[in-house]
């Protein structure tokens, strides 16, 4: 197979993985982040200032899929890129994929501080949801002015040799900080401080449970370990979504720093046309982790698994005014208790 045979078809693979890969994860990951909306807002997990922070990191990941792969899926997938025939179009297109992006991966990070000031007994301010949602305002705030300038220094660009337009930062070395503050302040330093907070909560949490001791469980105490409980599962929630993050961002962001600190000028259009490949695979990967938390929220935690029936159990009795569910799911959150749910507290050390 000749060099142009072989750039052809890589093109054409290019092409087609961008038109049809993503749209699994519009469309799981729609019906995910809904779900999520709805399991989080329900009364039993809305108090609680962790899935403050889920909540809006699952708005945020639907402003994700809804622009960011979308308009990707529109440009590279059917080759109608409205960036490269608006300047206004390219600016707010790459402001909004920055700010989104990085607005879900900080939520994680304040949901992972939040576990461990908890498991720090820290004042209890911190952990109350009108702290969270007023913290939740100033780090939207703060991605907000710190992308601004996006919208004036971005652009389409024209390539003085080959003429060829392009939607993105001004060359030079504004270009490089551009790409270097997306790449700490969205693929590296997050997943990092997640990780540290992750295995310090976890640390604490098992420092803890060696100093308990076995008492007899009165109806307050179960509902505070039920509480404990709760906040256990919603901590393996969090951890596996930094699991996903990690997992799925990593390697886009060992691209992207490839990228920012390497020349692509010398390579020949084969080499070009592989290197446009596997950006393509690695930016598809990384659509991932803003899609399908809630299929690993649903394999992880209980207490997800409980919200998740009682919420399609209401939807079925909306419809037919039936139960589908003959017994309620939600103990843990009402306080009431089985011998299984304290044989279950014991064996956490609650």
């Amino acid at each position: 197979m000749s060099a142009s045979s072989n750039i052809s078809w890589l093109n054409y693979i290019n092409v087609q993985m961008n038109r049809y890969f993503p749209l699994p994860f519009v469309v799981f990951g729609t019906i995910g982040l809904i779900l999520n909306m709805i399991i989080f807002t329900r009364r039993s997990l809305y108090k609680n200032s962790c899935v403050q922070y889920l909540l809006y990191n699952s708005l945020s990941n639907m402003i994700v899929l809804y622009w960011v792969v979308v308009t990707r899926i529109v440009s590279d997938g059917y080759g109608n890129d409205l960036s490269l025939r608006s300047d206004v179009f390219c600016k707010i297109r790459y402001f909004l994929t920055y700010y989104s992006r990085t607005l879900a991966t900080w939520f994680i990070v304040l949901a992972c501080i939040d576990r461990w000031l908890s498991s720090i007994q820290a004042k209890q301010r911190f952990n109350q949801v009108s702290f969270a949602r007023r913290l939740s305002i100033i780090i939207c705030l703060i991605c907000f002015i710190s992308y601004l300038h996006v919208l004036f220094l971005f652009g389409i660009q024209i390539d003085s040799i080959s003429s060829a337009k392009s939607c993105y930062a001004l060359t030079g070395i504004y270009r490089l900080l551009s790409d270097l503050q997306y790449l700490f302040f969205y693929a590296l330093v997050p997943p990092i401080l997640m990780f540290v907070f992750g295995i310090l909560t976890l640390r604490n949490i098992r420092r803890r449970r060696r100093l308990v001791i076995p008492t007899v469980y009165t109806r307050t105490q179960l509902r505070t370990n039920g509480n404990k409980r709760r906040d256990t599962q919603l901590l393996i929630m969090l951890l596996i979504q930094v699991l996903i993050i990690i997992v799925f961002t990593l390697p886009f962001a060992i691209q992207k720093l490839v990228d920012t600190f390497s020349s692509q000028t010398q390579q020949t259009p084969l080499q070009k046309a592989q290197y446009s490949l596997l950006i393509a695979i690695l930016r598809l990967l990384s659509y991932g982790s803003h899609a399908l938390g809630f299929f690993f929220y649903t394999l992880s935690a209980r207490i997800f698994r409980n919200e998740l029936l009682n919420t399609l159990n209401r939807i079925y009795r909306f419809f037919t005014g039936k139960n589908w569910l003959k017994q309620s799911t939600s103990q843990v959150m009402d306080g009431t208790f089985t011998q299984n749910d304290i044989d279950g507290m014991k064996s956490f050390g609650l």
